[in-house]
């Protein structure tokens, strides 16, 4: 069965954004999606966000769908697991320190690029131009260290709403 699971921003959850809504057009193009609350609120912590995602136990017909922080949570769960998946989406992701305190414990230490690279079958970065809170290069450094195609957009804010077709025409 396709399968997919959609790892939320920081400070925010299920019903925000349009993880509801993506979540609805994958199931009716067939895909089981797991959407989990992940805990800490403002102050997230990897060891919490962590072992939800193991729980789900993502696998090579698995597409993860990160946003914001998601991303930086989806590639220490590859590092962690060593498990392969299908297809990684980073949307406004970061996997730096962006002197954010609260999020710096997802990505105080270096992510084993090739590990990460080894244990996707694709990775495709979704990144907005004049994002306020992830600068575009943060968005090329993933595209560029996963090989992953990467597409920038204009005119959003941080994904808060977002053209789904950028994920499902690439399924």
């Amino acid at each position: 069965m396709k399968r997919a699971i959609i790892i939320h921003a920081w400070e925010s959850g299920p019903e925000e954004h349009w993880y509801r809504e993506e979540k609805k057009l994958l199931e009716e193009m067939g895909y089981k999606v797991d959407l989990p609350a992940m805990p800490g609120g403002r102050w997230p912590k990897l060891d919490e966000w962590l072992p939800i995602i193991e729980s789900l136990r993502p696998d090579e017909e698995t597409v993860m769908i990160g946003h914001s922080l998601g991303p930086a949570a989806i590639f220490r769960y590859l590092e962690k697991s060593g498990r392969k998946v299908g297809k990684i989406f980073s949307i406004a992701g970061f996997a730096r320190d962006l002197e954010i305190e609260e999020t710096r414990n997802f990505v105080d230490k270096p992510f084993d690029w090739e590990k990460i690279k080894s244990l996707a079958n694709e990775f495709v970065v979704i990144s907005e131009k004049n994002d306020p809170y992830v600068p575009l290069e943060a968005g090329k450094e993933i595209a560029d260290k996963t090989g992953g195609e990467f597409i920038v957009v204009d005119g959003n804010i941080h994904f808060d709403k977002m053209d789904l077709d950028l994920i499902n025409k690439r399924l």
